[in-house]
C-alpha cells in the first residue's frame, strides 16, 4: 500500500497527518510494505523530505523515514497522478486536503490517470461549496473509485466526546433545544485564500456542528432558521489571500426554534461544547475532552481497513447542505 499525501508541507500534514502516520507505525498498524509519498511543489528530493519530517517528528526512527519518498507536483498538475502510480507500490490511499473549489479539476486529473481499481480516496471537509456542487463532484468521483473506497473526512466523528453524544441518556421527545458552540482563539492565519472562499459556516457549520446535532438526534431537523447572524473579526482583510473588501464571515450564529449553532475564529476564548436543554428545565452540557487515541490515527487506520464507521456518508452530506444552502443563498445578497 502507498499513502499519497498532497501538500506534505501544509499545516494539516505537519500537525495531524504525519504524527498520525508515525503513531500508527509505532503501534504496528502500518502495513510492513507501506510507503509514504509526500507531494509538494517544492524542488526537493527524498533526503530533503526526510529531513523535513525529522524536524516535524524529532523522534522519528530511520526505519520510518526510509518509507518516505518525495514527488514534485500538486493535485492540479495533469500528470501528477500518472507520476504517482509510477512511484507507488501496490494499492493507493490518496489523502486530499484541498480547497473545495479545486476538486473538479483534481478529479478530472485522477480520472485521466486511471487509478488502480482498489485505490482509496480520503477527502477533507467541506465536500463542495453547496449541495449542487457536492452532487456534481460525487458523480465525478464515482467514475474514479467505487463508493466503498470514498472516505469523507470530518475529524469530529473520531472525537471521543462527539461519539459519546449518541449515548446521551435522553430521548429526542424530551429535548427542547440544542446549542452547539465551536469557538477558536486562532484566526485564519495562513489559510487566507482557501478560507475566504468558504467562510466559517461552510468551514465548521456545515460539517462539525451539524454532525454533533445528528449524533444527538439521529437526523437533522428541518432547515428553518429564524435568525442568522454573521460577522468578521478585525484585521481579517489584512491577511494575505483575503480580498480587500471581503464579506466572508469568520463568525456565525444560526438560530432555529430547536437549534442554535455558533462557530467562530479569533474568539476571546476557545469553546467546543454542546448544551442540550430539556423540556423539564434541566440541561445536559458536554464539552470537548482529550481523545484516548488521536483522531487522525483512528481515521487513517479505519480507511486502511475499509471501515466507513468514522466517516459521514454522502446522504449525511446532502442533509447538511440542505440545511446550510438557504442560509448561504440569503447571505449572498447581503453585506456584512
Amino acid at each position: 500500500m502507498t499513502f499519497a499525501a498532497f501538500g506534505i508541507t501544509g499545516d494539516l500534514m505537519r500537525l495531524k497527518i504525519l504524527p498520525a502516520l508515525h503513531g500508527l507505525y509505532n503501534r504496528g498498524e502500518l502495513p510492513s510494505d507501506m510507503r509514504i509519498i509526500g507531494i509538494s511543489r517544492k524542488a526537493w528530493d527524498d533526503a530533503q523530505l526526510r529531513a523535513y519530517i525529522k524536524e516535524v517528528l524529532p523522534h522519528a526512527e530511520e526505519s520510518f523515514l526510509s518509507r518516505c519518498i518525495f514527488l514534485q507536483g500538486d493535485a492540479e498538475d495533469a500528470a501528477i497522478f500518472s507520476k504517482l502510480m509510477q512511484s507507488s507500490d501496490g494499492d493507493l490511499l490518496i489523502y486530499l486536503a484541498l480547497s473545495p473549489v479545486l476538486y473538479k479539476i483534481v478529479f478530472e486529473n485522477m480520472s485521466r490517470a486511471r487509478l488502480p481499481v482498489d485505490s482509496k480516496v480520503l477527502i477533507e471537509k467541506p465536500f463542495g461549496t453547496s449541495g449542487a456542487v457536492a452532487e456534481e463532484l460525487y458523480s465525478q468521483l464515482l467514475t474514479i473509485v467505487p463508493e466503498h473506497n470514498i472516505f469523507f473526512v470530518d475529524h469530529y466523528l473520531a472525537k471521543d466526546w462527539v461519539r459519546g453524544l449518541k449515548n446521551l441518556p435522553v430521548a429526542r421527545e424530551h429535548i427542547s433545544h440544542i446549542h452547539v458552540r465551536l469557538f477558536e482563539t486562532l484566526g485564519v492565519e495562513k489559510r487566507g485564500v482557501s478560507y475566504d472562499q468558504l467562510g466559517a459556516l461552510r468551514d465548521v457549520g456545515q460539517n462539525h456542528a451539524l454532525q454533533i446535532v445528528a449524533h444527538i438526534l439521529g437526523k437533522l431537523p428541518p432547515p428553518t432558521p429564524s435568525e442568522n447572524i454573521r460577522s468578521q473579526y478585525e484585521g481579517y482583510t489584512d491577511i494575505p489571500g483575503v480580498a480587500a473588501h471581503s464579506h466572508t464571515e469568520t463568525y456565525f450564529k444560526i438560530i432555529t426554534p430547536f437549534l442554535t449553532l455558533e462557530g467562530g475564529k479569533a474568539m476571546l476564548h476557545s469553546s467546543k461544547e454542546v448544551v442540550v436543554s430539556l423540556k423539564d428545565g434541566s440541561e445536559i452540557k458536554v464539552s470537548e475532552t482529550p481523545n484516548k487515541i488521536p483522531e487522525y490515527e483512528m481515521l487513517i487506520s479505519a480507511a486502511m481497513r475499509g471501515n466507513q464507521d468514522l466517516f459521514p456518508s454522502m446522504d449525511e452530506i446532502r442533509e447538511q447542505w440542505r440545511f446550510i444552502d438557504p442560509i448561504i443563498k440569503d447571505w449572498a445578497t447581503l453585506t456584512l
